[in-house]
C-alpha cells in the first residue's frame, strides 16, 4: 500500500510538472509611481522581461540580445513592428540615439529608477532577476514604451 501511494504521488507530481502547474516563471509584479500607486506591471523571465499596462495590454520588452560578441540589454516597444526603442547598460536607460533617460539600482528586493537629475521615477519589487527587471522597470517609468 506504501508503494502504491508513492507512486500515484510521484505520478501526479510530474503531471502537474508537465501540464505547466509547477512553472515558477514569470515573476510578476507591479510597478509603482513616485506616490507607489501601481501603474503597470512586469512579467520577469531569466532572459527577458514583459511590460504590460494596469488592463495587461502588452506595451514591450526588454531582453538580451547578442551584438558586436556580447550581449546586450535591448528595449523593444510592443505594437505592429515592435520597434527597437532604447538599450540598457551599467544601470542606465538610453534611447536608441544615446541620450540617457534614466538611472536604476537595486537592493535585495526592490529596484528604483531614477532621471538623470535624480528624481525619482518609481519603483518595483524584483525578487530575482534584478538587474534586467529593473531595467525594464526603467523603460515602463520613463515613457520610452509609448507610441510615437
Amino acid at each position: 500500500m506504501k508503494h502504491l501511494l508513492t507512486t500515484g504521488v510521484l505520478a501526479f507530481g510530474l503531471l502537474a510538472l508537465s501540464s505547466g502547474w509547477g512553472h515558477a516563471l514569470p515573476l510578476k509584479t507591479e510597478i509603482l509611481n513616485p506616490q507607489k500607486k501601481m501603474i503597470g506591471r512586469a512579467h520577469v523571465y531569466i532572459d527577458y522581461v514583459e511590460l504590460l499596462d494596469p488592463a495587461g495590454q502588452p506595451k514591450g520588452r526588454v531582453g538580451f540580445v547578442k551584438a558586436d560578441g556580447r550581449f546586450q540589454l535591448f528595449v523593444v516597444r510592443d505594437g505592429g513592428k515592435q520597434d527597437w526603442v532604447g538599450r540598457a547598460a551599467n544601470r542606465r536607460l538610453y534611447d536608441t540615439k544615446g541620450k540617457l533617460l534614466a538611472l536604476y539600482d537595486w537592493t535585495t528586493f526592490w529596484v528604483y529608477v531614477y532621471t538623470p537629475e535624480g528624481e525619482k521615477l518609481g519603483q518595483a519589487r524584483c525578487l530575482s532577476f534584478r538587474g534586467i527587471c529593473a531595467a525594464g522597470v526603467a523603460s515602463y517609468l520613463t515613457g520610452l514604451l509609448e507610441s510615437q
